[in-house]
């Protein structure tokens, strides 16, 4: 088994962990046999992209930061424990250099688009929102398509040349939010209906 089977192993198992959830309660989420489960955890049996999607769906978890941590050497480490300083900003550097051009525009925005905004506000804004029950997430995020919808449809965009949001991303994490608010859990996943780059 080389480095990345085991990383993925490791991930699957931690996913599950995360979820609180036993092996045959995910294989029944799946559709699948325990033993395949186990295998997939052991590393014995090999996890396609679509596989560890497929898990993070099923346990509730944010699949990007978990497909990450199979790809990029120390978010493992970091999904465990508390990591120095140097190393999160080597995380970092190393996540923005996997940034599709979608996000790194989107940041650049953030930081330097003419919205009117204080850069350092926003992102506090968003943990803000992060630690709030996953109910009163979706309320937000559809209170922001429809402000959205309204500034468009009104032509009141503060910035109608700055980087717009891909209007399908948002709306698939408004309704698998509400999906997952309505089985009374407070964390959701979703399966990429639209590729990192914006297109359907």
């Amino acid at each position: 088994m080389n480095e990345y089977d085991k990383r993925i192993a490791k991930v699957l198992e931690m996913a599950r962990f995360k979820a609180g959830i036993s092996q045959e309660k995910l294989a029944k989420r799946m559709g699948v046999s325990r033993p395949t489960i186990a295998g997939k955890e052991q590393g014995t049996s090999p996890a396609s992209l679509a596989d560890i999607i497929s898990w993070c769906v099923a346990c509730g978890v944010p699949a990007k930061r978990y497909t990450d941590a199979c790809v990029h050497p120390g978010l493992l480490e970091y999904l465990e424990d508390g990591i120095g300083a140097e190393e999160k900003r080597q995380i970092l550097h190393g996540l923005v250099d996997d940034m599709s051009s979608y996000e790194v525009d989107g940041w650049l925005y953030l930081y330097y688009g003419d919205h009117g905004s204080d850069p350092l506000g926003v992102l506090t804004e968003v943990l803000a929102n992060l630690h709030t029950p996953l109910r009163d997430r979706v309320t937000i995020v559809n209170a922001i398509i429809g402000h959205y919808k309204m500034a468009q449809s009104t032509d009141t965009d503060p910035d109608p040349s700055g980087t717009q949001p891909v209007m399908p991303i948002v709306q698939q994490a408004s309704r698998c939010g509400t999906e997952a608010a309505r089985r009374g859990s407070d964390v959701y996943s979703a399966q990429l209906e639209v590729d990192k780059d914006g297109k359907g």
